[in-house]
């Protein structure tokens, strides 16, 4: 999705995220949602096929921002394209 429509989903309260394959047999995993006035960002990624094993997971964070901006500039500081993410 275009920035914009990034940004507005997440000021509407509206869940978006992306799933990709990572280098070496890696699967990964980015959600964000609007939780009691912030934006909450889980990043997990782990071998493809753990998906539903957490003990496995190779990477498990959560995030909170004040705005959809800042997670916005998070999401892209971290090598993602917006337009990638699905709502």
């Amino acid at each position: 999705m275009k920035r914009a429509a990034f940004l507005q989903r997440l000021r509407d309260g509206s869940a978006i995220g992306h799933q990709y394959r990572a280098p070496e047999g890696q699967a990964g995993q980015m959600s964000l949602w609007r939780y009691e006035g912030r934006i909450v960002l889980t990043w997990e990624e782990c071998r493809d096929g753990d998906q539903f094993n957490e003990n496995r997971y190779t990477r498990d964070e959560i995030h909170h921002f004040d705005t959809a901006e800042e997670a916005l500039s998070f999401v892209e500081a971290s090598g993602f394209d917006p337009e990638k993410f699905t709502g």
